[in-house]
């Protein structure tokens, strides 16, 4: 009887020290939170505003001189990032309908046709470009560069074919270069939101030949600017990168 009672003892004394050194333990710290990385394919959509400078001058240097330009783009960007400590290095590109226009009124200088309105319309615009920048807590700040183009119509009103085979207005691909910069914020798992700035130049190319003075004459239009553009992208995750959670 007297060994049983000593080993209900002992059991109880074990299990209160037992108890006792539980209690005394914290509990282990959360672990830390993933790191934020850019790392990975993205798609979005982006939207903004545009205005430039236009201009037709044909060959014998007869000019409307500089006029402005001016409207919407909207349309879809995909890219990759690379992300390397806090340094981002990536590739972006993107395709707009967009609606950049301006017109130039002078009976003398535009009447084709017998109208009095020269018009430029950008109405596609795209880029491929490099992307460079650095993280901040979450924010990339950017330096762009690259290749633009776009389609632009330009002419004289009313459009037609005019004599000797000439035409008072045509559309032309463009390419040029663009370059400007911008700030991107991840605000939650996978998804991210930007502003940024360009500035294009599709350059000074023949883009209708109407007719004057009994010959085809081409006729050189202008297409430069800038625009504002913002934008949403989701990224996809890169295998065996950590998923984004610093937003």
């Amino acid at each position: 009887m007297k060994r049983f009672a000593i080993s209900v003892l002992l059991s109880l004394i074990g299990t209160s020290a037992f108890a006792a050194d539980m209690a005394v333990k914290a509990p282990p710290p959360p672990p830390p939170p993933p790191i934020a990385t850019w790392t990975g394919f993205y798609l979005g959509i982006n939207g903004g505003w545009g205005w430039g400078t236009t201009n037709h001058t044909d060959s014998f240097g007869t000019t409307t001189g500089n006029f402005s330009t001016n409207g919407g783009v909207a349309g879809g960007t995909y890219g990759f990032n690379w992300q390397v400590n806090q340094f981002v290095i990536g590739f972006e590109g993107d395709f707009d309908w967009a609606d950049i226009k301006g017109t130039f009124t002078s009976p003398l200088l535009c009447s084709i046709n017998g109208g009095a309105t020269c018009f430029s319309t950008l109405r596609t615009f795209g880029t491929d470009r490099i992307r460079a920048g650095v993280d901040v807590n979450g924010w990339l700040l950017y330096g762009t560069a690259g290749v633009g183009y776009g389609e632009v119509r330009a002419g004289q009103n009313p459009c037609g074919l005019t004599a000797f085979g000439g035409f008072s207005c045509d559309t032309t691909w463009r390419t040029g270069w663009v370059a400007g910069g911008g700030v991107e914020k991840m605000f939650a798992p996978h998804w991210s939101a930007k502003l940024e700035y360009l500035h294009y130049d599709l350059g000074n190319s023949t883009n209708y030949t109407p007719t004057t003075i009994g010959a085809v004459v081409p006729v050189r239009v202008l297409e430069r600017g800038d625009m504002v553009r913002a934008g949403i992208n989701y990224k996809f995750d890169w295998p065996g990168g950590p998923v984004v959670a610093r937003y």
